[in-house]
């Protein structure tokens, strides 16, 4: 299968990026933020960045050692091309690499290689949901959730006690400034003091960059009063991001191990979210059609359900069923759809993959690495 970006044939579709103060920008704000991949031998591998010294940046991979690095990040409609040279390895595993050029491309999802799946059992798509349904269900009376929540609030304010606590779920498609973050980011909000230019770099914490924070703060008119923040995303199957937990020290810094209370306790609220089915329900099955690294086509019934009213570009999150014992949550954007004999034809794109989706994916698509 062919992981390569595919060059547009309209050059107007290309812009490349050498100036180097832009160039270290983008890496440190994006390519150090997001899901990234290596490209060797026409095939995607899963990396991790592990610290950023500007103008260089630390991976940690599996591949074989390389004088040069092909990194590639997707975000939004947009490929991103980051051509690098290897200086060194480092002695925790790593590869320290040098970015030398970016080349910003259209997205040519509809160009990769896809793997057909045959029907069954297996293969299926179920518990096909909106992302506006999550946001419709949330600004709903709904008493089982809304007590739940309340237990959970209180039992944040008993571990923080001089802190204000909130919970937050999204309760409308128009997403306020700290959701869109959190989604574009998929990391926390850790800011032992928030007028901090770095927040949580050295403390071995994976946190959304200053940078973004401060537009976040300047909307919600922070920090006010308040000296630090913890804001841990709350996912529906690892994936979608529906709402947070917040917290706000007005008595001193946050510290690590308040966050990891604060982390460990908005996993435990996701659990019962799941478990006492606080989410819009679709008991509808689809049947997948083909699979790629990048996106999923399925069929599914035209029978009136929460998914019936979906269209071109919604966001959607459901559930790949590849065989008995394996499952995963995908979530992505419906690129196209067309109606055919036994429902509707749904072609997907991939949003966000964690790293058990891309390992699901790889085994599916006859990929390695």
């Amino acid at each position: 299968m062919s992981a390569n970006p595919e060059q547009p044939n309209n050059p107007q579709n290309v812009r490349r990026i050498v100036d180097h103060a832009q160039l270290h920008q983008i890496v440190e704000k994006l390519f150090c933020q997001l899901p990234i991949h290596a490209i060797e031998n026409n095939q995607k591998h899963i990396v991790q960045v592990l610290e950023y010294k500007q103008p260089h940046f630390e991976i940690l991979h599996k591949l074989a050692p390389a004088q040069t690095r092909k990194i590639v990040l997707d975000k939004d409609s947009n490929t991103m091309l980051l051509e690098c040279a290897v200086l060194e390895r480092t002695a925790r595993g790593g590869e320290v690499l040098k970015p030398q050029r970016l080349t910003l491309m259209q997205r040519g999802i509809r160009h990769e290689a896809r793997v057909s799946v045959a029907s069954g059992k297996s293969n299926t798509v179920t518990n096909v949901l909106p992302h506006a349904e999550f946001y419709k269900f949330n600004a709903a009376t709904y008493e089982t959730r809304d007590k739940l929540m309340a237990q959970y609030i209180a039992a944040l304010k008993g571990m923080t006690p001089d802190a204000r606590v909130r919970i937050d779920l999204q309760k409308s498609s128009r997403l306020t400034v700290r959701m869109k973050g959190l989604q574009d980011f998929n990391l926390p909000i850790f800011a032992p003091r928030m007028t901090e230019q770095r927040q949580g770099d050295d403390l071995s914490l994976k946190a959304m960059p200053s940078t973004e924070y401060e537009k976040i703060m300047r909307s919600d008119a922070l920090p006010g009063d308040y000296i630090g923040e913890i804001c841990e995303p709350i996912f529906y199957g690892g994936v979608f991001i529906f709402g947070y937990v917040q917290i706000l020290s007005s008595s001193g810094p946050v510290t690590m191990t308040q966050y990891h209370s604060v982390r460990q306790m908005t996993r435990r609220l996701e659990a019962d979210l799941h478990q006492k089915r606080c989410f819009p329900q679709n008991q509808l099955a689809g049947q997948i059609v083909d699979l790629s690294h990048g996106g999923i086509g399925f069929v599914h019934p035209m029978q009136r359900s929460v998914f019936t009213a979906a269209g071109i570009a919604d966001k959607i999150v459901f559930d790949v069923v590849f065989d008995a014992n394996t499952s995963a949550v995908f979530t992505g954007k419906i690129r196209n759809m067309n109606a055919e004999e036994k429902g509707k034809r749904y072609g997907v794109e991939f949003e966000y993959l964690s790293p058990e989706c891309e390992a699901l994916l790889a085994r599916a698509t006859g990929q390695t690495g």
